[in-house]
C-alpha cells in the first residue's frame, strides 16, 4: 500500500461566519519502488542527458537574470517546468553544487529531506564534463586568469564552454568570493525558488509514483472538510532548501547555514509568508528548527503553526477529510497540538522573553489548556507593555474568557468592554458579553449585547472584527521581511 506522509498542511482559514476553505500539501512518498541506498540511479537516454544538462544551464541563466521579489521572465521560465523537470533540476543542481564545493569529485549520494537513505547518481562522461563547465562558472572558478582559476576548470577548458551569459555569472560569483561571500549561486538560487513558489501560479499534476533520490510533493484540497483534489504540485521550496543547506558563512571552512544572517533571514520571511497567506508547511519549519534551535522567530512562528492546527475548524476539516488510502496527516489531536504549541512558545520566551506577542500567544494557548491562572498573568504581562490596538484587543479578549472561567464577572466584564472600545464595529467582545450576561442569569444585558450584534451585521459598512484573522496576524509584517531579505540582492544589482 502506497503510503504518505502529511509534511505540511496549507489551511486557508475564513473566520468570517459562511465558510472555510483548506489545502493541505502532502510532503515526499515513502520510497515505493526506488532504488535502496547506494544504488544507482538508472540513467535514462543520453538524449534525456543532454536536455537535463541543458535545463541546468537555462536555471542557472535564470538565477543570474532574475529580480529579487519580481514576476520576470526568468521566474516564469523555471515555473513552467514540469515537476519531473524539477525533480531531475533538483538531482543536477544538487550535484552542481557539489562539484562547486569540490572540483575534483568524480562519486555523489544524494538524500532528499524524509528519505532513509542516500542514492548514488551517475552520468554519462560528456555530461559529466558539462556539469564540472557549469560549476566552474557559477563558483566563480574560472576567468580569473591561468594563475587564479582552479586547476581542474583549467584542465578541463571549463571557460572555453562558457556562452557569455555564463561568463557574466561566472564574474558575478568571483566578485561575490573576492567579497568574502562564497555562496553566490546558493543564494541567488534560493532567492529565485521561493520567489517562484510564492508569486506565480502553483503549478500541479496527476499523482504519481517517482524513482530516484529527489523529493516529492503533493497536495490536497478540503473544502468544508471534504479532499476536493490530490495532486502532485512542484518542489521549489525544496529546491531552495537544498540550496541553503550549503551555504559557508564568510570566513567559515565549510558549510554552516545555522550561523548566516541571510539564511535566517530567509527562513524567517518565507515562513511567515506562509503563515500569512495560510499555507503552512511543516517541512519548511521542521528544517528551520534543525539549523536554527534556538531562532525565537522561528520558534515563535513554530507555535503559531501548531496553535492554528489545534483551531476547531482544522480539527473538524481533518477528521472528516477524505483522502487517498494510506494518507497521514500530520495534524494531532487539538490537546497535543496545544501541547506542542506551548513547548514553541515557552523555547521561544526562553530565548527571547522581551516580546510581548509571544507572551500573549503563550497565554491563549494556556487558557485553551484550561490553565487559566498561569494564562491570565501572560496575558497581563503582554498589555502591560503592549501599544499595538490589534494585539491589546486580543490580550483583553483573552483576558476577559480567563476571567470569566475564574469566576470573576466584573473583571471579565471589563476585559470585553475595552476590547469593545477598540474596535468598536467588531462582534466577538459583544458576543463574549452577551454570553457571560446570560450564564449570570442577566436576560435583558444578553439581549442587549445581541441587538448590538444584529445591528453591526446589517450596517452599511462591514464589521471590522480582528478576531477573523487571529490565525495569520503573527505573519501580519511577511511582507516587511521579505522587502528586507531582497533588500541587499537589489542593491547589488544596481551598482
Amino acid at each position: 500500500m502506497r503510503r504518505v506522509l502529511l509534511l505540511s498542511a496549507a489551511l486557508a482559514i475564513v473566520n468570517a461566519p459562511s465558510h472555510a476553505r483548506s489545502r493541505a500539501d502532502i510532503g515526499p512518498l515513502e520510497p515505493f519502488a526506488r532504488p535502496q541506498g547506494g544504488q544507482r540511479w538508472p540513467i535514462r537516454t543520453e538524449a534525456d542527458m543532454d536536455a537535463r544538462v541543458a535545463r541546468v544551464e537555462r536555471w542557472l541563466k535564470a538565477v543570474l537574470h532574475h529580480t529579487p521579489g519580481q514576476l520576470d521572465d526568468a521566474a516564469r521560465e523555471v515555473n513552467g517546468w514540469s515537476n519531473s523537470d524539477l525533480r531531475a533540476l533538483w538531482v543536477d543542481t544538487n550535484v552542481v553544487m557539489k562539484l562547486i564545493r569540490n572540483p575534483v569529485a568524480t562519486s555523489f549520494s544524494l538524500r532528499a529531506e524524509g528519505q532513509p537513505r542516500s542514492q548514488e547518481v551517475h552520468y554519462t562522461p560528456l555530461a559529466m564534463r558539462r556539469l564540472r563547465a557549469l560549476a566552474c562558472a557559477a563558483g566563480g572558478l574560472v576567468g580569473a586568469g591561468a594563475i587564479l582559476d582552479s586547476p581542474r576548470c583549467l584542465e578541463i577548458l571549463a571557460f572555453s564552454q562558457l556562452d557569455e551569459e555564463l561568463r557574466d555569472l561566472a564574474r558575478g560569483a568571483r566578485a561575490s568570493k573576492q567579497r568574502g561571500d562564497d555562496n553566490y549561486i546558493l543564494r541567488r538560487g534560493a532567492i529565485l525558488e521561493a520567489d517562484v513558489a510564492m508569486l506565480l501560479p502553483r503549478n500541479s499534476e496527476p499523482v504519481s509514483t517517482s524513482a530516484g533520490p529527489a523529493p516529492d510533493r503533493f497536495r490536497m484540497s478540503l473544502s468544508d472538510g471534504q479532499g476536493t483534489a490530490f495532486r502532485q504540485v512542484a518542489i521549489h521550496w525544496e529546491l531552495a532548501r537544498m540550496l541553503l543547506d550549503s551555504v559557508k558563512p564568510p570566513g567559515a571552512d565549510r558549510a554552516a547555514p545555522g550561523r548566516d544572517d541571510m539564511v535566517r533571514d530567509w527562513y524567517r520571511a518565507t515562513a511567515a509568508w506562509m503563515q500569512d497567506r495560510e499555507d503552512y508547511d511543516d517541512t519548511h519549519l521542521d528544517r528551520a528548527r534543525q539549523i536554527f534551535p534556538a531562532d525565537p522567530v522561528i520558534l515563535f512562528l513554530s507555535a503559531s503553526q501548531r496553535e492554528v492546527y489545534a483551531a476547531p475548524r482544522i480539527q473538524s476539516a481533518i477528521r472528516s477529510a477524505v483522502a487517498p488510502a494510506g494518507t497521514i496527516f500530520a495534524i494531532a489531536s487539538e490537546r497535543v497540538e496545544l501541547h506542542q504549541a506551548e513547548d514553541y512558545y515557552r523555547r521561544a520566551l526562553a530565548a527571547d522573553s522581551s516580546l510581548p506577542e509571544l507572551h500573549l500567544r503563550f497565554g491563549h494557548v494556556l487558557l485553551l489548556l484550561e490553565r487559566h491562572t498561569e494564562a491570565a498573568r501572560h496575558l497581563r504581562d503582554a498589555l502591560d507593555v503592549e501599544g499595538d490596538p490589534l494585539l491589546r484587543y486580543y490580550g483583553e479578549l483573552f483576558v476577559g474568557a480567563a476571567e470569566e472561567r475564574m469566576a470573576h464577572a466584573d473583571a471579565a466584564r471589563l476585559a470585553y468592554s475595552e476590547a469593545g472600545a477598540l474596535y468598536p464595529n467588531a462582534q466577538s467582545p459583544h458576543l463574549a458579553l452577551s454570553a457571560l450576561a446570560r450564564r449570570l442569569g442577566d436576560r435583558a444585558t444578553a439581549l442587549k449585547e445581541m441587538q448590538i450584534v444584529f445591528e453591526l451585521q446589517q450596517a452599511d459598512s462591514p464589521p471590522d472584527d480582528p478576531w477573523w484573522t487571529y490565525y495569520k496576524s503573527q505573519a501580519r509584517n511577511a511582507d516587511d521581511l521579505l522587502e528586507e531579505l531582497w533588500r541587499p540582492f537589489l542593491s547589488e544589482a544596481e551598482r
